[in-house]
């Protein structure tokens, strides 16, 4: 529970505001952020979380610019969190500003897990710890109702971090299978009479596809799970509607993989070997698109008004 007398609302302050349409001024709008109650601690706890956590910052942001890595969709994730506090703000921003001292503790413990799990590089735990810190920072500074609502916007930043290396490894064979075997019939369905090799190599007529591990499609599905959980946030859909939403999720990803790797083979065959690998450098970014705009689509169709 927390423990501090109430304080106003964030963004309550209004000793600035007055003009003549009673609006806040342009050049003063930062005014009541600065000079609320919470600012301060806000800052320095902010500073804390930022020193404990460099190592995960700064990790995170390399496997963003890693091309053949399975985080390059990671650079959108804080926008994205941005966007869905910004889209629920009418939602938040009157809600009582309460220090909640027993977070303390908690970031105490947490601090101890971040140094652990810093120098054992024990990815998936430092990941966690550094979310949970940072709702634990919201707790100790605005209260547990603001805890309470800004808790999926934080935990969103899971597709940004390096969470899910493990399941990623466990899962990468099988996500290569499934992918060769859904291009090889696309492939067969339109006449290119394709010939497997093994499990993840594709022989046509003029060019060879091997179907390694980082056209496994796990990137793609990633990246998706984390376009599937934005409009979940967003769309407001009923509770059939968010289960359909997640269904969908590796269906798509496995169709739309082995479309890319068919259409990568009808490339390289008709036009040449060349012009079959400059598409497969491109074609992830397209797939990311049609999957973005599919998704969007089926949230539309699933009762998504806004």
């Amino acid at each position: 529970m927390d423990t501090a007398s109430v304080v106003e609302p964030l963004g309550s302050d209004t000793s600035d505001i007055a003009n003549s349409a009673g609006t806040l001024p342009r050049e003063s709008w930062w005014r009541p952020i600065v000079q609320s109650s919470v600012f301060v601690p806000a800052v320095a706890v902010l500073v804390g979380v930022l020193y404990l956590y460099w190592f995960i910052v700064t990790r995170s942001v390399r496997l963003w610019t890693d091309d053949s890595g399975y985080y390059t969709h990671g650079f959108l994730v804080p926008f994205i969190s941005g966007y869905v506090v910004y889209k629920k703000w009418d939602q938040i921003k009157d809600t009582p500003i309460k220090t909640g001292y027993w977070a303390l503790p908690v970031l105490a413990v947490l601090g101890y897990v971040a140094y652990v799990t810093t120098h054992t590089r024990v990815f998936e735990g430092l990941s966690i710890a550094f979310m949970l810190s940072i709702l634990a920072s919201i707790w100790f500074v605005a209260g547990w109702k603001w805890m309470e609502k800004l808790t999926f916007p934080v935990l969103y930043l899971s597709f940004a971090l390096p969470l899910f290396t493990g399941l990623i490894n466990l899962n990468t064979n099988r996500a290569q299978l499934w992918s060769t075997t859904a291009a090889f019939e696309i492939l067969k369905a339109l006449g290119f009479d394709p010939l497997k090799l093994d499990p993840t190599t594709i022989m046509l007529a003029h060019f060879n596809l091997d179907v390694a591990v980082p056209c496994s499609g796990l990137k793609l599905l990633l990246a998706v799970t984390a376009f599937t959980a934005f409009f979940m946030m967003i769309a407001n859909l009923k509770w059939w509607g968010n289960v359909a939403m997640v269904v969908v999720i590796l269906p798509l990803c496995v169709f739309i993989n082995g479309l890319r790797i068919a259409l990568i083979g009808m490339v390289g065959t008709t036009w040449g070997e060349d012009a079959g690998h400059t598409f497969h450098d491109y074609s992830g970014y397209i797939t990311l698109l049609v999957c973005f705009f599919l998704l969007f689509k089926i949230a539309r169709g699933l009762g998504w008004k806004d």
